[in-house]
């Protein structure tokens, strides 16, 4: 009886301190300087859906007059990877370059149809876009979350972003649901630079040899992108918008 009795407490004295050493490893506070570094690097992966916006004129669609053409544009999914560098500017103030390479291959960029025609066609552009965008940050105190000490906090960002696209000179496909040649080469009705604003709010959480920051961005292009080609006379102004997840792996 003595024998198994010393057994359990010699059992429950090795639980207690496993428990305690756990509770003291959760104690630790994850790079507790990293507040004062003047700034650090990472790198960025995610994913991002653009979508363009059209301003159509009073001409292109009229069906009073008997003119009926629509236009549409189509969701296109994108990979993005990119390089992070951060200045600190003050405690909870800090200024922020992202540039990122969009591979988005070929994708669909709307859908249209003219009028007299039945056919539904779709623009096909190869896209490759370098983002290169600057933003204000500002984030909150570290905070404790999940039992672990000053191990997280949030932040806002807001700033603007210049766009390249790097496939911009390559000619579209116009492939159609009717009858005829379903693949028509067509030149690319899009200007290959844009610009605009982006805001976003995302989370960083303070691990042992690493800061994981997972966020969401929106992105609004204000240039107009219509080269003012004959198909898209029509139309006053195309702008870019995308929304970007994305997550931050820094130093």
């Amino acid at each position: 009886m003595q024998h198994l009795l010393r057994k359990q407490i010699i059992t429950g004295a090795l639980l207690l301190c496993i428990s305690f050493a756990s509770m003291a490893q959760r104690g630790d506070v994850y790079q507790p300087f990293h507040d004062d570094l003047p700034y650090y690097l990472g790198m960025s992966i995610g994913l991002n859906n653009n979508y363009l916006n059209f301003n159509r004129s009073t001409e292109f669609s009229n069906p009073a007059a008997g003119v009926t053409n629509t236009i549409n544009p189509n969701n296109n999914l994108a990979l993005n990877l990119g390089l992070t560098g951060t200045l600190r500017l003050s405690t909870h103030t800090l200024l922020r370059l992202n540039p990122t390479v969009l591979i988005a291959g070929s994708k669909n960029v709307y859908t249209y149809k003219e009028v007299g025609s039945p056919d539904i066609k779709t623009m096909n552009i190869s896209s490759a876009i370098i983002n290169i965008p600057l933003a204000l940050k500002i984030e909150s105190d570290r905070y404790n979350a999940f039992h672990y000490t000053d191990i997280m906090r949030h932040y806002v960002f807001v700033g603007g972003k210049i766009d390249y696209d790097l496939l911009g000179s390559n000619k579209a496909v116009i492939t159609s649901n009717g009858t005829g040649s379903n693949r028509t080469p067509y030149p690319n009705t899009l200007k290959s630079i844009d610009y605009g604003y982006e805001m976003g709010l995302g989370v960083s959480f303070y691990l042992r040899y690493a800061t994981i920051s997972p966020e969401v961005k929106f992105s609004y292009g204000v240039r107009n992108l219509n080269k003012g080609d004959a198909l898209l006379s029509s139309i006053r102004d195309i702008t870019g918008n995308f929304v970007y997840f994305t997550v931050h792996i820094e130093n």
